[in-house]
């Protein structure tokens, strides 16, 4: 009887897993401009991605297992890192592009020279980029734009 019910509990938590990838919801993929990109986008870890219109980009806080492959032996948590950006040519089946990202230092190391993208997607009407991580990419960073502050500066 114990045998039947840990083998029900294992089928159960399994089927579960499988349908929650199936019915999850990334969003529908958008297709950004570069001046969209200009600005902070900020995720709820207290991590950030900078994307200026000379076609440079800083990031903070970056998801280890995003890059841990590319990690000098002993870095673990979070990295930051910077480069250039550009929109490139989507893989098939998804939008026209992603938002490229070419590293030079990152976490520490002067020049990476690792290449990543981020996937744009709307949900609820708001756009993000997306780290998609993992097999199938079942697990993903997001991060929302944070809007420009009021006023200018400048002052007298």
């Amino acid at each position: 009887m114990r045998r039947m019910l840990a083998l029900v509990a294992v089928l159960v938590i399994g089927g579960g897993c499988v349908l929650g990838e199936l019915f999850v919801d990334y969003g529908e993929p958008a297709d950004p401009r570069p001046t969209d990109l200009f600005g902070t986008w900020s995720n709820a870890d207290g991590g950030s991605l900078v994307f200026t219109a000379d076609g440079r980009f800083t990031a903070t806080k970056l998801p280890y297992w995003e890059f841990h492959d590319f990690l000098p032996d002993g870095c673990t948590g979070q990295v930051d890192g910077g480069g250039v950006w550009e929109l490139r040519p989507a893989r098939s089946g998804g939008p026209d592009s992603v938002v490229g990202l070419d590293f030079g230092p990152l976490a520490g190391q002067a020049d990476a020279r690792l290449g990543e993208s981020l996937d744009a997607v709307v949900q609820d009407g708001k756009t993000y980029l997306v780290f998609f991580m993992g097999a199938g990419g079942n697990s993903w960073h997001a991060y929302e734009k944070t809007p420009a502050p009021l006023g200018g500066g400048g002052g007298d």
